[in-house]
């Protein structure tokens, strides 16, 4: 993990400190309420999750803002890796239920992807 950040641009680490834009916000905000709601989190697992989402996000931006710009397999892989430790941390905040029922709707989500989309999430 902390080879993977060490690998970052300066550019990516000036977006990593920044405010995320309106839609983002919005994203992470309903995102946590929508969690809050499917696995009945308790009032510190809402802020740690919420944490967690705009943490990520702004790691995610910072991977769309490299200059130069990543090759789609280069985006692909930090974007897993990003995934990965995202993953990690909310194992440690959820428990072993909400974690399963958690990664069960994460799955889902992916599974329902047309490849048409799943190419426009790449770029």
């Amino acid at each position: 993990m902390i080879g993977a950040l060490a690998l970052m641009s300066t550019s990516e680490v000036i977006a990593q400190e920044k405010k995320l834009d309106a839609m983002d916000r919005a994203w992470v905000t309903m995102n946590t309420e929508k969690l809050n709601v499917q696995l009945g989190l308790e009032d510190a697992q809402q802020a740690k999750v919420e944490d967690i989402a705009e943490r990520y996000a702004k790691k995610h931006e910072a991977l769309e803002a490299t200059t130069p710009e990543l090759s789609d397999k280069e985006m692909s892989d930090r974007t897993a890796r990003l995934m990965k430790e995202r993953d990690t941390e909310m194992k440690s905040v959820l428990n072993a239920e909400q974690y399963a029922k958690w990664d069960a709707m994460r799955q889902k989500g992916t599974s329902e992807l047309t490849d048409e989309k799943k190419e426009d999430i790449k770029h």
